[in-house]
């Protein structure tokens, strides 16, 4: 199948990346973002820029469709991601390839259970410093997709060959990985240690670029990813941990991560996919995890404070 048409469903910092970078490759109103109605007609008077350049993005709700599109990328925040599923079900069938950008390691599996998709191609989206906020969408680095199949999806090549074939052909960076789960970790500890981080001593990339306590908790808490990752059996290795070091360190340090994003909002956070999960996992092999444990306490202390 030749990917012809791209719904996102999700309109935060990756969502609309995304979308403004497709837009312009596909035929007119082939990317669009998928949503109830009334956020449609709210999204569609507002006014958008990336990197100060107004985006033509494009919007439909599930009702307008006259087919259901060939690729649906999920660039959602966990804690509305079932609710979200829901209102799009209808929108999408068997033939729908997924791609999910989320953070975390679970998002595939919540979308094969709330969808009954087969067509799924996990991914991983790294190395970029993406920063939206009042509309206005700011980064330096793009960054990449890194996709593959999971050893459970090991039959859905056609699909990661259809993807492969749509990046190719609208110039998306992106790498194939034979072995996405252990990728998928490696970016999860990544997130573990600098979303939650810098949430709680919020600050920009620079805090945890200098040594300090904000970046020993940062390191302590990838450490118990590290320590997981041999429980589990997912890979990862001394060397991941240096690399994903070397790449927070060359993140842009004015900016900053979707969990300090969400604070600053006062939204829900994405706490519960890493420390919520590293406890989770922890608690079945015993395994002590002192950081994860601190920072789930502290990130639900100043959610306290404005979810009410």
């Amino acid at each position: 199948m030749t990917i012809q048409s791209a719904a996102i469903l999700g309109r935060g910092a990756l969502g609309v990346m995304y979308g403004s970078f497709l837009s312009p490759q596909l035929p007119s109103e082939q990317t669009y973002f998928l949503a109830e109605p009334h956020r449609v007609e709210r999204y569609r008077q507002e006014r958008i820029t990336v990197n100060g350049t107004p985006a033509n993005l494009c919007f439909k709700s599930p009702k307008e469709l006259n087919k259901a599109p060939d690729l649906l990328i999920v660039a959602l925040k966990a804690p509305v991601l079932r609710q979200a599923l829901r209102l799009v079900k209808d929108a999408v069938d068997q033939n729908t390839i997924v791609v999910s950008v989320m953070n975390g390691i679970s998002s595939e599996d919540i979308i094969a259970e709330e969808l009954g998709l087969k067509k799924i191609v996990h991914c991983v989206a790294q190395r970029m410093d993406a920063l939206f906020q009042n509309n206005t969408l700011t980064y330096r680095t793009f960054g990449e997709l890194v996709i593959g199949l999971s050893p459970q999806n090991r039959s859905q090549i056609e699909a990661l060959q259809d993807t492969v074939e749509f990046f190719r052909r609208t110039q998306m960076p992106h790498l194939v990985d034979s072995n996405i789960i252990h990728r998928m970790w490696c970016k999860w500890m990544l997130n573990v240690g600098v979303n939650q981080t810098l949430s709680v001593y919020n600050g920009c990339f620079e805090m945890i670029h200098k040594p300090g306590e904000a970046r020993d908790v940062m390191i302590g808490a990838m450490r118990e990813v590290l320590k997981l990752s041999e429980l589990e059996g997912t890979g990862l290795t001394e060397m991941d941990f240096k690399e994903y070091l070397k790449i927070i360190d060359e993140l842009n340090p004015k900016g900053m991560p979707s969990m300090r994003q969400d604070r600053l909002a006062k939204r829900p956070t994405e706490v519960e996919s890493f420390a919520g999960t590293v406890i989770d996992k922890a608690a079945s092999f015993g395994l002590n995890v002192p950081f994860n444990e601190k920072l789930y306490r502290q990130v639900r202390q100043f959610e306290a404070e404005y979810l009410k």
